[in-house]
């Protein structure tokens, strides 16, 4: 029984020390000035989200950028490239922007509150939800080069009552939270 303490034991030992051999340091992100955008970067992001001011840039290498964002096919690394994760902010907007050095936009993540309603979204709270008033709204958006995926959330009240709606992209009802 004690022979096999000891070797569940060193076992134990032998992974962890393995484990940390094989620990990648992802302390290469370098926070940078403006001044150190290039500047198709910053014509991109300006052209993009014209209302949203900058306010802080991490310069990521291709390693960091692996690790915190999804890769597929078309934005395939090659291991060389430095990448720009902007984190922007306006009125009711939040936003974070990751571009390549040559001012291609990769990925956004943008919170926007106080927007305009998809049609079909406000069509279906007047017909479902009579008497019942937008109180508040946010959208959530994965902005990306060739598409963007949303999701509305709704706040309505009616006197005391207040409901929670969400709709996807399309302002389709999704459900009632």
């Amino acid at each position: 029984m004690k022979l096999f303490f000891l070797l569940a034991a060193c076992s134990i030992l032998t992974l962890a020390a393995r484990a940390q051999q094989d620990e990648e340091v992802l302390l290469k992100a370098t926070r940078i000035s403006s001044s150190n955008l290039p500047p198709e970067v910053v014509a991109a992001y300006k052209a993009k989200f014209p209302n949203a001011n900058l306010k802080d840039i991490v310069k990521l290498p291709t390693k960091v950028y692996k690790k915190d964002w999804e890769i597929d096919e078309s934005s395939r690394p090659t291991g060389n490239e430095e990448y720009y994760s902007l984190y922007l902010d306006g009125d009711d907007i939040r936003l974070e922007a990751l571009y390549d050095a040559k001012g291609n936009l990769i990925r956004a993540n943008e919170v926007a509150k106080n927007v305009a309603l998809p049609h079909n979204a406000a069509e279906y709270i007047v017909k479902h939800y009579k008497g019942y008033m937008v109180s508040k709204d946010r959208v959530k958006r994965l902005i990306e080069p060739n598409s963007i995926q949303a999701e509305w959330e709704v706040t309505i009240t009616k006197g005391k009552n207040t409901k929670r709606l969400l709709f996807d992209t399309n302002g389709d009802f999704k459900k009632e939270k």
